[in-house]
Parts: structure tokens; sequence; C-alpha cells
């Protein structure tokens, strides 16, 4: 939305700005509710702006409170997942050309494009339909992994991308101003991968025919167009989860242009009918603030977020966190020192610039140094043991041991080590043998110690739990688990113990809030409210047995 100073309604020079977007102005109140029913859908608290450093970015004209809707947005595009796993490519469950339903591949199909569809009365758009009715020969053979092969998703996501301009112009344009890092993908992996999976794939199964057969259908569809949609699609895409587990791509104008930060001040939703984004403020805002959100993994550490933010959005992130060696003081990317071999060391190694990715580690407490290199390898080996053992369904005792094994290398609350913990928590208490009753005093005071310290490692990282949401119920009902079970034990102190459990879940039922539209937030919504239930039903028991023995006496 472009800022005018001419009233809308009359065309005159207007003094008086829209108080929530100031981007429309008028004449007087008379004509500003004239337009209104018009202009509420494109009003919003905040301005594109543009930064020789930053690019494009959107900021806020006006105090937002937290939870409040920032802006809802239409996608440009919605199509299949852009990313495909190895487990993608062999799964026999995809989503349907038509309605993006599952569908299981080889059971139905589009009468004339033969794409898998959910049912055989779906039917998807005619024009993308025509196209993909072009194609030449068949699948070799009948398997799950070469019919993921010959109806490539993510090349469908691209032609969708392209027809745009026979099917809208405007969303057309709209999507030619996104970033593309044409020139920054050349010569890299993700470059040559798209040639392979997606531009010649379209070219020879379809787009080569579409010349012939209908030269003017598309004005550009060459090579080079193709690759800067991919590179478009990279940089912006956006993953939108439906409730049937399905994962979807949208690029969206409005939403591309939120800067990044890895800990951001917003949160947002997808409409699962229409795929729309609601972007919230995840707290409040001020007038001036950027909107930002954050395009990776926050538990991850500082090298590990650089390299997928270099990787995929071409850029490296320089916000406070990342230039902050211990990562506003959780050191979830730190490592033990071992010292030298005449002592041992209680230190800690920190990246010397956290933003080089071949710096030099240095130990907080000895004049210990570790060569960057040394620090990649070794932390690649522990990603391989870590995702090796998480992979499966570990037990408690062999997450302990493994746990056990990197404490030595890594610092407590390492991402690693994270991850480890934030698994036991739920094991003790849960796994057979190992139930809530059964564990000894040590191991559940360990369960809530283990608790407290993700806790704190969470709050430090997104402190209104933004993206952490899923995390940070779960270790509150974890947190809970243990108090009651404490309070089943010293019912002197059952009171006290089960008023600080349901606090925790009370706080839990606020901060998952943010998720309950995502399938994740759902499922565990659902099993919040029954540990808040069984909580009151423990709290009632215990006053009803504390008023029968006052009775007695």
């Amino acid at each position: 939305m472009v800022s005018s100073t001419e009233c809308p309604v009359c065309g005159v020079a207007a003094s008086q700005a829209c108080t929530r977007c100031k981007m429309v102005r008028y004449c007087d109140r008379e004509h500003q509710k004239q337009h209104w029913p018009q202009h509420k859908r494109r009003c919003r608290p905040f301005s594109e702006e543009q930064d020789a450093e930053l690019g494009r970015y959107l900021k806020v004209t006006q105090d937002i409170a937290a939870g409040q809707i920032v802006f809802i947005e239409e996608p440009l595009v919605v199509g299949p997942k852009w990313y495909l796993s190895d487990a993608d490519k062999e799964a026999s469950i995809v989503p349907c050309v038509g309605c993006c339903n599952p569908c299981r591949l080889g059971k139905h199909q589009c009468r004339r494009c033969r794409w898998p569809v959910c049912s055989a009365g779906c039917e998807h758009e005619s024009l993308e339909c025509s196209v993909l009715s072009l194609r030449s020969g068949s699948p070799a053979r009948a398997d799950v992994r070469s019919l993921n092969d010959y109806f490539r998703g993510d090349a469908l996501l691209v032609l969708k991308c392209l027809l745009l301009q026979r099917q809208s112009p405007t969303k057309w344009s709209a999507l030619l101003e996104m970033q593309s890092h044409e020139d920054e993908r050349k010569g890299t992996e993700l470059h040559e991968e798209a040639e392979q999976r997606v531009v010649s794939y379209l070219q020879q199964r379809f787009l080569c025919r579409l010349k012939q057969t209908n030269p003017n259908l598309l004005h550009d569809c060459g090579p080079e167009m193709l690759h800067r949609l991919c590179g478009i699609i990279e940089t912006n895409f956006m993953v939108i989860e439906l409730p049937t587990g399905v994962e979807l791509s949208g690029l969206f104008r409005q939403a591309c242009m939120m800067e990044h930060a890895c800990q951001p001040n917003c949160d947002f939703q997808f409409d699962n009918k229409t795929q729309q984004i609601a972007v919230r403020a995840g707290c409040d805002l001020r007038k001036g603030d950027h909107l930002r959100i954050t395009y990776t993994n926050i538990l991850w550490g500082t090298q590990l977020r650089q390299h997928h933010l270099r990787l995929t959005k071409h850029f490296s992130c320089r916000c406070s966190r990342c230039l902050d060696p211990t990562e506003y003081g959780t050191y979830i990317s730190a490592l033990a020192c071992l010292g030298d071999v005449n002592q041992t060391c209680g230190g800690t190694h920190l990246a010397v610039d956290p933003l080089d990715e071949n710096t030099q580690w240095k130990c907080d407490t000895c004049p210990m140094l570790l060569d960057g290199a040394y620090v990649s390898e070794l932390q690649s080996h522990m990603t391989e043991h870590v995702e090796g053992l998480l992979g499966g369904c570990p037990s408690a005792n062999q997450v302990e041991l493994l746990l056990a094994r990197l404490t030595h290398m890594l610092h407590p609350n390492h991402f690693h080590t994270f991850n480890l913990k934030h698994t036991l928590i739920q094991l003790y208490g849960n796994e057979a043998g190992l139930e809530l009753g059964v564990l000894s005093n040590t191991q559940l005071k360990r369960k809530l110690r283990l608790c407290d310290e993700l806790y704190n490692v969470c709050q430090r990282l997104d402190p209104y739990s933004i993206k952490l949401a899923i995390y940070v119920t779960v270790i509150l009902i974890e947190i809970a688990h243990a108090l009651e079970e404490q309070a089943r034990r010293a019912p002197a102190e059952g009171a006290s113990l089960l008023g600080l459990a349901q606090a925790r879940l009370r706080e839990a039922h606020v901060v998952l809030e943010k998720e309950q539209e995502s399938v994740a937030g759902k499922k565990l919504s659902e099993k919040l409210q029954k540990e808040i239930f069984e909580c009151e039903k423990l709290i009632l028991t215990l006053s009803y047995s504390q008023d029968h023995d006052v009775d007695q006496k």
C-alpha cells in the first residue's frame, strides 16, 4: 500500500491521516467513514521501508499490544513442499494436486493430466492441468520412489508461480519483486539441484511441448526465469502445516519483507482453508520497531544458524544474539574446556568471533585455543550421535549414557544436551519401569532440576515463547507432574506443592495459546486440559482429606 496525500473519496489534498495505518489521508471524518468498508482490509499499522543493509523491511507506525493482529495477507502462491527429505521422496502419501488433501500414490489420478488426486471427482485449476497434461512418457516403474520422481511436487510449485503471468499479472509482478539471490546461487549445490530436479524436468516434460502447441500462452518460461523462480522460493517460502499433517509452501509479498532475528518479536498462523497468513505481535511493540520473525531454528547454536542462513537465505545475521558469544548467557553453543595434559580446567570455550565460521574458540579460564575446523568436525560427529539416538525410541538409560559422554565436551546448556535433556524429562515418569510412582526421590529431584535448566534457557532465548511455546509447555507439564508426585509423598507439604503445580499448568495454558492452530499445539492442548483437570482433582482430594482429619480430631 502506497501512502497518498489525496482523499480517496473526493481526490482533494487532505491532511487527516488514518490513525491506524497512517497511509491514507482524508479531508474530513465523513469521507473517512464512507471509505472505511473499502479501506479496512488494507488498513495496516506499519509501513514498508528500505535499507542498504536490511533491504526491504516492515516498521510499525504505532504501539501494538502483544497478541494483536498486525496484518492478514492472502498468498501469492501455495503449493507442495519445496525442500523434500529422503523420507518425502519415498512417501506413498502425497498432497492431492487439486485440494492438497492427503492422497495415496497410484490410487486416483486426474482424468486429464493423470497427476495424483484424493478422489476420482477431485479436479484442479484448468490452466495448470492443461500444462501438466502435456507430459511425455510415463513412470518407468510403479514403485513409490519412481512415482514421486515422476510427479515432482517441488517442480509443480515452480509451475504454479510461472502460471501467474497468465492467471494474475498483478500477483506475477509482486512475485518478481521478491529477492531471488540469482548471482549468489550460481555454482552452488542448491542451484545444481534446482537444475536437475526442477528446471530440466519442467523444460523436458512440459514447457518444450507447450512452446510447440501454444507458444503465446506464457511470455517467459525459459531456464533463466525458472532458476529465478527457484531462487525466489528458496529465499522467501513459508511452511504451511495443515491439520491433515500435509506441509505446503506459501509465498507472501508482505510477510516475506519481515526482518529476520534470532529472537523474534512476531509470530504467525495460517488459515487452514484459505492459507491466509495472520501476523501477530508476539510481545508489546513500540512505534518504530521492526517486525521480526526467525528464518531458522532458535534452538541451534550460532554457527549452525549462520550456516543455514547463508546457505538458504544468502545473508549472515548480525542480531544481538549472534554477536554475543554467550547467546544471552545460555552458552547454547559453548564447549567444555578439557585443559591440557597436565591439568583439567572448569572453563568454557566460546567463539572468538561468532560470525566467522572459521573462528578460533577460546577458553574463558585458561589459555587453551581450539581451531574452528576441529570444533566443526566435533559438532558434526556429535550431531550424528544425537540425531541417531533421538531418531529412534531411546530409553532413559540410553539418553543418560550419551548425555554423560557429551557433558565432558559440551557446556550443560549446549543445544545437543538441551535436546537430550528435553527427551529425558519426558521419559522419567512415562517410560515403563520409570513411572512417577516408581522413581526414587533422587530421580524425581533430577527431573525437576533438568526442567528448571531447560525452562531458564527457553526464557533467555525466547522470553515471550514466540517460537518455543511447544517446548515450554512440555517442560511446564513435566514440572507439574514432578510436583504432584512430591505432594503425594509429602502430604504435609501437599497443598503448597500442588499450588505450584497448578500455577505451572496455568502458565502452560497461556503459553500454548500461540500454538492453538498448529497440529502439535492442538494435540498438546488436549493433553494439557486433562492435566489441569487431574491437578484440580488432586487439590480437591487433598482438601477433603485434610478437612476429614480435622473433623476426626
